[in-house]
C-alpha cells in the first residue's frame, strides 16, 4: 500500500479507532466491518510510528527477569499440575494470579502460552497476541460557567419535582467544577426518577461535545433505558452496548452500554455515569471497575448512581468535606410523584421450605395471592435459586389452580426472558416467578412483590431493599404490598426495612 493511502487510511482509521482498547481479533472486525479491503496491519504500524497508539500483548510479565525464571519452573508446574503462574497480567482487565492460566497454543504452537479467563466472555486475550491502546485526540472539559448557564438548563426541564431539580442542579455544578473531586454519587430511592434527573446533565456534556458513558451491570436495565434515552435526546445519536448488540463500532456520543463492554474503550469519555454501581457483578468483580475508569478522559468525571450504597462508599459520604476521600453526593429520598416506599413487612412461617417442598397449605403465602386476585393485580415473586421457581411453581398449580395459565418463572439464563418480561407489562402474565435477576432496572406500575425465603444469604440488605422497590412505582397505584416470608427474621430483613423507614422519615422532613 502507498505510503500516501496509508496515510489517508490512517486519518479516517483514527476517527474509528480512538478511544479504544482493543485484542488484534478486534481491530480486525472493525476493519472488516467499517473500513474492508484496508490492510490493518500496515495502517495499525504506521499509527504505532507516529506515536497515535500504544501495542502491547494481551497479557504481559509483571517483573523484569521473570521470563527465564518462569521458563525453567514451567514443565514443573505442568507436572505438579499447578498451572497459575502469578508472574502475569492481563493488559485488557488487568486479571493476575489464578486468573492467568497456561495453555497450549494452537496460535503460537507453544505449551505455556499465558491466557486470561477473567475477562474471557469478551475475547481471548493471550500472550501472543497483539493488544492495542489508541487514547483520545481531542479532550473536551466543561468550565465553569455563571449560575445562571446552569438555571437555564435546568429550566428546560420543567416537570423536575424539587427534591429532582435539587439533585440535578448539584451535579451540574460538580461537572462544571475542574478541580477535584471527580466522583460523585446520587442515592436515590427506588422510583425517584434517577433517569431523568440525569437529564441536564447529560444535556449538559453533549452538547458542549463531550462523550458520556452511561454504564450499567445488568443487560436489563440497558434495555429498560435504552428508549427513554433515545426520546430524551433525538438530536444526538445513542449507541446501545451489550453482549447480544449487534452494532459494536458507533461513534455517538452518548452511549449506553453494560459495563463489561468498558473493557473495548481507553480515555475516550468525558463523562461517565455508572447506573446501580452496587449491583452484580459490577459490585465485588475489581475486573469491571478497572474497566469503567480507564474508559474515562483525564480530567473526567464519574457519577455513581444507587438506591442502596455499599459500605465503601457510605463510609465516604460521612467523612468531612475537606478530607480527600470524601465523597460528595446528594439524597433524593423521595419518590417522583410523592408518596412514600411501601414499608415491607416480615412474616416468620415454620418449617416454610418443607412446606413448599410437600406442598402443604402456607396460609400466609395463600393469602398473598387472594389479596393479588381481589383487585386484579400483578405481582413479582423472588426465590433465591432457579431450583426453587420450579418447586414454588408446581406449589401454585396444586394449591392455588385458579392461577394456572397466569404464572410464569425468569431467570437469568432463560432465552425467554424479554418476551416474558412484555407479556408482564401487557398484563398477560399475572405472578411473575422470579430469581434476583428482576430486582432492579424493571419498572412495571401496580405490581405487589413478595420474597419467599427471604432468610436465604442472597437476600442481603441492599438485594432486598431492591426487591421492595419493584412495588407502588406509578402514580396511579402508589401504595403496593411487599412481604418478607421466611423461617427466621434475619439482620439483613430488619435492615431493610429500617433502611426504607428511614427514607420515608427523610421525605416526609423534606430532606435531600
Amino acid at each position: 500500500m502507498p505510503k500516501s493511502q496509508i496515510e489517508d487510511s490512517m486519518k479516517e482509521a483514527c476517527v474509528w479507532l480512538e478511544g479504544r482498547a482493543l485484542l488484534e481479533e478486534e481491530v480486525s472486525w472493525l476493519f472488516q466491518s467499517k473500513l474492508p479491503g484496508w490492510n490493518w496491519e500496515s495502517v495499525l504500524a504506521f499509527m504505532e510510528q507516529r506515536g497515535l497508539l500504544q501495542k502491547d500483548k494481551g497479557i504481559e510479565q509483571m517483573g523484569a527477569g521473570e521470563e527465564k525464571i518462569f521458563s525453567f519452573f514451567s514443565s514443573l508446574r505442568r507436572w505438579i499440575g499447578y498451572n497459575s503462574p502469578v508472574s502475569y497480567r492481563c493488559r485488557r482487565c488487568g486479571a493476575t494470579g489464578t486468573d492467568i492460566v497456561l495453555v497450549s497454543c494452537a496460535r503460537c504452537e507453544k505449551d505455556d502460552c499465558p491466557y486470561c479467563r477473567r475477562c474471557l466472555g469478551m475475547g481471548r486475550s493471550l500472550g501472543c497476541t497483539s493488544y492495542y491502546i489508541i487514547p483520545s485526540f481531542l479532550s473536551t472539559s466543561a468550565s465553569e460557567q455563571p449560575i445562571s448557564a446552569i438555571q437555564h438548563i435546568l429550566d428546560g426541564y420543567p416537570t423536575l419535582t424539587t427534591a429532582q431539580r435539587t439533585a440535578a442542579e448539584a451535579m451540574l455544578r460538580f461537572r462544571r467544577e475542574e478541580k477535584e473531586p471527580d466522583e460523585f454519587l446520587v442515592w436515590a430511592v427506588c422510583g425517584a426518577g434517577k433517569t431523568e434527573v440525569m437529564f441536564p446533565l447529560v444535556y449538559d456534556a453533549i452538547t458542549t461535545g463531550c462523550h458520556v458513558l452511561w454504564a450499567t451491570p445488568r443487560r436489563d436495565v440497558v434495555l429498560e433505558l435504552a428508549p427513554r434515552l433515545a426520546a430524551a435526546f433525538p438530536d444526538f445519536p445513542l449507541s446501545v452496548l451489550h453482549g447480544a448488540s449487534s452494532e459494536k463500532w458507533s461513534l455517538a456520543p452518548l452511549v449506553l452500554a453494560t459495563t463489561h463492554q468498558a473493557l473495548r474503550f481507553y480515555r475516550r469519555f468525558d463523562l461517565v455515569i455508572i447506573d446501580e454501581v452496587d449491583a452484580f457483578p459490577y459490585h465485588g468483580d475489581p475486573m469491571l471497575p478497572f474497566a469503567v475508569q480507564r474508559a474515562r478522559q483525564l480530567p473526567g468525571k464519574t457519577v455513581y448512581l444507587t438506591a442502596t450504597p455499599r459500605e465503601e462508599h457510605r463510609k465516604r459520604l460521612v467523612k468531612p468535606h475537606y478530607d480527600s476521600d470524601f465523597l460528595p453526593h446528594v439524597k433524593i429520598p423521595v419518590r417522583y410523584h410523592g408518596h412514600p416506599l411501601p414499608v415491607p413487612g416480615n412474616c416468620r412461617v415454620s418449617q416454610l421450605n418443607d412446606r413448599l417442598r410437600q406442598e402443604k397449605p402456607i396460609p400466609e403465602l395463600l393469602s398473598f395471592f387472594n389479596q393479588v386476585a381481589e383487585r386484579d393485580g400483578q405481582a413479582f415473586i423472588f426465590v433465591a435459586s432457579i431450583a426453587r421457581l420450579a418447586v414454588l411453581h408446581r406449589y401454585i398449580e396444586q394449591l392455588a389452580p385458579e392461577w394456572q395459565g397466569k404464572v410464569e418463572t425468569v431467570h437469568a439464563a432463560d432465552p425467554e426472558r424479554e418476551t416474558k418480561v412484555r407479556a408482564m407489562r401487557a398484563g398477560t402474565i399475572r405472578l411473575l416467578l422470579t430469581t434476583t435477576i428482576m430486582e432492579r432496572g424493571v419498572t412495571i406500575g401496580g405490581v405487589d412483590v413478595l420474597v419467599v425465603q427471604a432468610d436465604a444469604s442472597l437476600f442481603d440488605e441492599a438485594a432486598l431493599v431492591q426487591i421492595a422497590g419493584r412495588a407502588g412505582r406509578s402514580a396511579a397505584c402508589p401504595d403496593g404490598t411487599v412481604l418478607f416470608l421466611a423461617e427466621e427474621i434475619t439482620p439483613h430483613m430488619k435492615a431493610a426495612v429500617r433502611h426504607i423507614q428511614e427514607m420515608n422519615r427523610l421525605a416526609a422532613g423534606g430532606g435531600v
